[in-house]
Order: structure tokens, then C-alpha cells, then sequence
């Protein structure tokens, strides 16, 4: 298979699919299926003993219609098999970029992909970015962990776009002292800020109680966490622009971008085709499911039918602004932040933190299942924290867990984020660590 039509298409059709019907993205997503199918059947032995065990044939593929035929692959089914299992036997093994996770999930994972394929990927997350209005003179801070750059991921295209004064970043370490962080914003006073939520609602807080140094990007865009309702305010709040939503993996890049209009996030169909499933079966719209993948653009090392580990709410199958794209309502989380209660009942987090997201009173907060029968609300208050409205978010919880589990809030100072500078809103120590 000649992949460099294909990838020159792609990169081409990307730029053109938002003004398309939506069956004509669902025809590319056909084809591209196809494409993906045979090659891992032809080339990769995990897959080819993965459909013969299944006795499925490339042909069975048609659609994605048809991809219930194909088992689900989880994180762990990958990790311990070699390298040479799960690449294409086309790709030269020395020449990939590798990527890994940082496996906040306790599952690490190894990405690996040809440079082409990365900067494929990369070009959904910058029409994401035109679609919010970066204009190519923009300067982009961006705070996250700062890994090196794999020597293989070769950088000669962005150096050259950068000298001559277009798309323009700077890198800084999520991990800094907080001031330290605020103050190198300042300095660089960007046309757009991008971070995790965590960071960025924490940054919004020094700015607006400390330092009056004005920051001023025309919009900040987060991902890589959950964005509660309550970050989303103070965050806009404090800057006075839009907040938009990017939701990604290592897997797959870009998965959804929220949208201008309606707020749900239009999924990456032309990249990625998400499946939200309960049970093994498609969700309807307005259920929460898992979110499983299969990358369209990724041939060096595929992902088919790939599970992430992550909760989602499916919204409508094309978005109500016009665009061809189908949408996720909400991202809750992943599969390991489920309260397991008692008696083996399971229930998500979320659904214990509204009233949480629409106090005022509350800066930040996380909610922590230290047993099966006693979860903790951690939470930084603003002010005062009114006693009336402390009783009424635990009545709130407590009819939703039920009399056999203990809830109590903790008032504290400061919620110190993980290692990797991330932020957990929601943290099981029954289900996970």
C-alpha cells in the first residue's frame, strides 16, 4: 500500500471536511476503515492472530457499521507484547517516534508512529485551533509537563514556520512553582494560553488575588483533564475570554474539540472513529459509556477497537451547529474514578459533584473514596464557608450513596496536584492505585 497519496489526501480532505454532509464524512470514515483493516491484517501479527482467532477476514470490514465483529483491545492486552507484535513489519522499528504515557492510570502505554503520522495528527489539533480563531501570528503559551523531544520527531518545519515569525509557543513546565509559572506568562503575555484545567484554574486564582499584571489572551484552551463546571467559571472569570475544551490520548490525538455553538465537543470522525459503548453495546443519546477508538491515519502501529479507560457522555449524531461532525455531551472521567459503594454498586463521581460545581463559595475541590463506605470531599473555600450550604452538599451526597457510606467535607487550604503537575478531580483508592 503507498501510504503518501494517502496521507497528501487526508491532510487535504481535513481542511475540507467541515463543509461536507455528514454522509460523506461517514463514506471517508468507510474507506479509511478499510484501508486500516487490511493493512493490520496483512502486516501486524497482533491483529492477524486477533481476527483469525475470530475467524474474521478483511472483507468482513466494511463498514463501521461492522465493527462490533471486531473484539475490544485493552491497554493490557498491548503491554506486554513486544514491539515487533503490534508495528507494521513495513515500518522500520529504529526509524518511529515513541511516545509514552504517563500512566496517571496505573497502564502506561508506548505510542509509536512514523513522522508523517504525527504530523497528520497534529494538523487535526491545529484545525481545532483555526476553528477557535488562532491566526498564524499568534504566540501560544503552553503550560504542561515538558518532556524532550524524541530525536526522531524531527522539528526542521516548526523551527522553520517559527523563524519567520509564525506560530510562534512557548513551552513552560507545568510542574514550576505556581508564581513562577504566572510570572513567565506574563512575560511572554500570549495571544493564547493552553494548559490542564487544573493548572490554569489554579494560575486564575493567583492572578486575580495576588497579581494584577494583566494577562491577556483573546481564549484559553485545556485538555488533558476533566474540566469541571466550576474550573470552567473561574477560569473564564479571571481572564474574561472563552474557555474551550480539547479532549485527546496518546493513541488517537485530537478525539473531540468543543464546539462555539452548542458546547458538546465534535468528535474527530475524520480521524477517529468513537464508539461510546455500555456493556459492549453502542450507547443511545444523553448515556454515559466507555469510549473506544480506532485511528483512522495510524498504519505504523494501529489502534482497532481500542479501549481508553475513559466515561463520556454521547451527544447527537450530527452536531446542531452544521458541522458534519457527530458530538460527545460531556467527559466525566475514566473507568478507574468509579465509587465502588457497598454491596457492589457502582456510581461515577460526577454525578456526586453538582452542587459542588455551582457553589460560589468554593475555589477548588476533590472528591476522594478512601474505603468502599466513606468518601471525602476535600474543598478550598473562597471565604467563609457557609455551614448551611456545607449541610446541604452532603445531604445532596448522601441521598445518592446511601445510608451504608460515610460522607464528610474537609475544609483545607490548598489540594496538592499529582507528580506530573496534573490535577485529579476524582480519585478512588478502592478501584485504582
Amino acid at each position: 500500500m503507498n501510504m503518501l497519496p494517502n496521507r497528501l489526501h487526508s491532510l487535504f480532505s481535513l481542511i475540507r471536511h467541515p463543509y461536507l454532509e455528514r454522509e460523506e464524512i461517514v463514506s471517508f470514515q468507510d474507506r479509511q476503515l478499510r484501508r486500516v483493516v487490511t493493512h493490520a491484517y496483512e502486516n501486524v501479527p497482533y491483529y492477524r492472530r486477533l481476527f483469525d482467532r475470530e475467524g474474521l477476514k478483511p472483507q468482513d470490514i466494511r463498514s463501521v457499521d461492522d465493527l462490533s465483529a471486531i473484539p475490544i483491545t485493552s491497554k493490557s492486552d498491548l503491554q506486554m507484547l513486544h514491539a515487533r507484535e503490534l508495528v507494521s513489519r513495513r515500518a522500520n522499528l529504529e526509524r518511529l517516534i515513541v511516545l509514552r504515557t504517563g500512566g496517571s492510570t496505573g497502564k502506561p502505554m508506548v505510542v509509536r508512529r512514523t513522522w508523517a503520522e504525527e504530523r497528520l495528527l497534529q494538523a487535526f489539533r491545529w484545525r481545532a485551533m483555526h476553528y477557535y480563531g488562532q491566526r498564524s501570528t499568534d504566540h501560544i503559551a503552553r503550560i504542561s509537563f515538558i518532556e524532550e523531544t524524541h530525536p526522531r520527531d524531527y522539528q526542521l518545519v516548526r523551527r522553520s514556520i517559527q523563524t519567520l515569525g509564525l506560530y510562534k509557543w512557548t513551552n513552560i513546565d507545568c510542574r514550576f512553582p505556581l508564581r513562577d509559572i504566572l510570572r513567565k506568562v506574563q512575560d511572554v503575555n500570549p495571544d493564547i494560553l493552553k494548559s490542564y484545567p487544573g493548572v490554569v484554574h489554579r494560575l486564575s486564582h493567583l492572578l486575580q488575588e495576588h497579581d494584577k499584571k494583566p494577562i491577556c489572551p483573546r481564549f484559553v484552551v485545556v485538555g488533558g483533564e476533566v474540566l469541571t463546571p466550576l474550573m470552567r467559571e473561574h477560569v473564564r472569570e479571571a481572564f474574561r475570554v472563552p474557555v474551550f475544551n480539547i479532549y485527546g490520548s496518546y493513541e488517537s490525538n485530537v478525539l473531540a474539540w468543543e464546539c462555539k455553538e452548542t458546547g458538546e465537543l465534535h468528535t474527530c470522525d475524520d480521524c477517529t472513529i468513537v464508539e461510546v459503548l455500555k456493556n459492549g453495546t453502542p450507547t443511545k443519546e444523553g448515556e454515559q459509556g466507555e469510549v473506544v477508538v480506532t485511528n483512522l491515519h495510524s498504519f505504523a502501529m494501529p489502534f482497532i477497537r481500542y479501549r481508553l479507560d475513559d466515561i463520556v457522555t454521547r451527544g447527537t449524531d450530527t452536531c446542531k451547529c452544521g458541522q458534519p461532525f457527530s458530538t460527545i455531551r460531556n467527559i466525566q472521567g475514566r473507568v478507574m474514578d468509579y465509587f465502588l459503594l457497598p454491596g457492589g454498586r457502582l456510581i461515577h463521581p460526577w454525578e456526586l459533584s453538582y452542587l459542588i460545581d455551582i457553589a460560589s463559595w468554593i475555589r477548588e475541590y476533590r472528591l476522594i473514596q478512601e474505603r468502599e463506605d466513606r468518601i471525602v470531599s476535600q474543598i478550598v473555600p473562597r471565604d467563609n464557608a457557609p455551614e448551611e450550604e456545607i449541610k446541604k452538599i452532603e445531604s445532596f451526597v448522601k441521598e445518592r450513596v446511601g445510608a451504608s457510606v460515610e460522607f464528610r467535607i474537609e475544609l483545607v487550604p490548598e489540594i496538592q496536584c499529582e507528580p506530573n503537575g496534573k490535577f485529579r478531580v476524582f480519585r478512588s483508592h478502592v478501584t485504582s492505585d
